[in-house]
């Protein structure tokens, strides 16, 4: 996967609203408005329904991308706010997703369509030093940068 496809870190935030103050503030960053989206990932305990709130950074990419932790589940904030993902876009999710578990790094969750399949969207996998790496269906890209100049962010 080429280094141009990194596109955005991602950070567990307690506080979304005080997130994006404080690094808009100490970063010099303007932020999207805030999305509300209803996902459903598949993880090892099984599979999650979340109401996800998340901003993102102006201006990049690279993005920053603020992710408001919930009171439990993969999105849990256990140890306070941290550093959560870094994303990419790939051409072939599963096949990506495959090959990046045959190097070690587990997947730990996943979008799940319409039809109960994973992955569908997205891929979050996680190596020994702890960073996940979250890959991202490339189709998804136009809508993303559409959203980002001003539209309306359609998840499926």
């Amino acid at each position: 996967m080429p280094a141009g496809d990194l596109f955005k870190t991602g950070l567990l935030v307690l506080d979304l609203e005080r997130a994006m103050a404080d690094l808009g503030r100490w970063l010099g960053l303007a932020w999207t408005p805030i999305q509300q989206s209803p996902i459903s990932l598949a993880t090892a305990r099984g599979r999650e329904q979340v109401q996800l709130r998340f901003a993102y950074s102006r201006g990049g990419p690279p993005f920053l991308e603020l992710i408001e932790a919930q009171p439990g589940g993969y999105y849990a904030a256990a140890q306070g706010a941290h550093l959560h993902h870094v994303g990419r876009w790939v051409d072939d999710l599963a096949a990506a997703s495959e090959a990046l578990a045959k190097q070690g790094l587990a997947l730990e969750a996943a979008g799940v369509d319409a039809a109960g399949r994973a992955p569908a969207v997205f891929a979050f996998h996680r190596g020994e030093h702890g960073l996940r790496v979250e890959l991202v269906d490339r189709a998804m890209r136009p809508g993303f940068e559409g959203w980002l100049a001003g539209g309306a962010l359609d998840l499926p």
